[in-house]
C-alpha cells in the first residue's frame, strides 16, 4: 500500500506545474513493486501500453499489426534504443509462440515437446529473417530506482523503456508465409508435412488479423 502511494505522489508531482483542468495522472497498477517511480516521459500512462492500436491513427489500424518492445539500462538514450532494436525479435518470438500454441491444439497435446520447441524455435528465426518494414511509431520510458528493501535485487537506478513497433499485415503476412515454407521443406513425412501446413496456416491468418 506504500510502495502504491509513493508511485502516486511521485507521478503527481510531475505534472504540478501543469493546469488543473488536466486529467490526473494514472499510476500504472504495479504488482508489489520493488522500485521508486523517479521520472517518467508521460505524466499520464500510455494507453497503448495496454492496447497497442490505440498508439495509431484510426485509418491505420486495419491495415498494420502492433507490438510492444521493451529494454532496460541504465543509460536513457541506449535503453530507448535497445528497445526499438528488438522489435523484430519481438514480433517473430510471438508468430512463433502463437503458432506453436495453435498447432499443440490441433494436435490436442500429443505432439513431441522437443518437436514443438524445435518448431518455435525454427520459426522465429525464420519469420525475423523476412521481416521487412517494421517501425516504431511511439516511446515511453520510465526512471526508476529500485531498492533492496521494496524487494528489489539490488540498489540501483534504472530506465524502463517501451516501444511501440508497427507493421503492416502485408509484410508481416509474407515473412509468415516464408517462413513456414521453409519449415515446411525440412519435414520429410508427407502426412506431417500436410497436417503442419494446414494448421500453420490457418495459424497464420488468425494471428495477422489478431486485434
Amino acid at each position: 500500500m506504500i510502495n502504491k502511494i509513493i508511485v502516486l505522489s511521485t507521478l503527481l508531482a510531475l505534472g504540478a506545474c501543469s493546469s488543473s483542468s488536466e486529467k490526473e495522472p494514472e499510476p500504472r497498477d504495479f504488482a508489489g513493486p520493488t522500485f521508486q517511480l523517479m521520472d517518467a516521459s508521460s505524466r499520464t500512462l500510455p494507453r497503448w501500453l495496454d492496447e497497442p492500436e490505440e498508439g495509431d491513427k484510426a485509418k491505420e489500424r486495419d491495415q498494420h499489426r502492433y507490438f510492444i518492445s521493451e529494454a532496460s539500462h541504465s543509460n536513457k538514450r541506449l535503453c530507448t534504443r535497445s528497445a526499438e532494436a528488438r522489435a523484430a525479435t519481438k514480433i517473430a518470438q510471438e508468430v512463433a509462440q502463437f503458432i506453436k500454441n495453435s498447432y499443440a491444439e490441433a494436435t490436442q497435446g500429443s505432439a513431441d515437446e522437443e518437436v514443438s520447441q524445435y518448431m518455435q524455435e525454427q520459426l522465429a528465426q525464420e519469420t525475423q529473417s523476412f521481416l521487412v518494414g517494421a517501425g516504431t511509431i511511439k516511446n515511453y520510458w520510465e526512471q526508476r530506482r529500485y531498492k533492496v528493501d521494496l524487494g528489489a535485487e539490488e540498489d540501483a537506478v534504472k530506465f524502463q523503456c517501451y516501444a511501440l513497433v508497427r507493421i503492416s499485415k502485408k509484410s508481416l503476412s509474407k515473412a509468415m508465409s516464408a517462413a513456414r515454407a521453409k519449415l515446411l521443406n525440412n519435414i520429410e513425412d508427407t502426412e506431417v508435412k500436410s497436417k503442419t501446413e494446414e494448421v500453420i496456416e490457418e495459424a497464420e491468418k488468425a494471428f495477422i488479423n489478431k486485434a
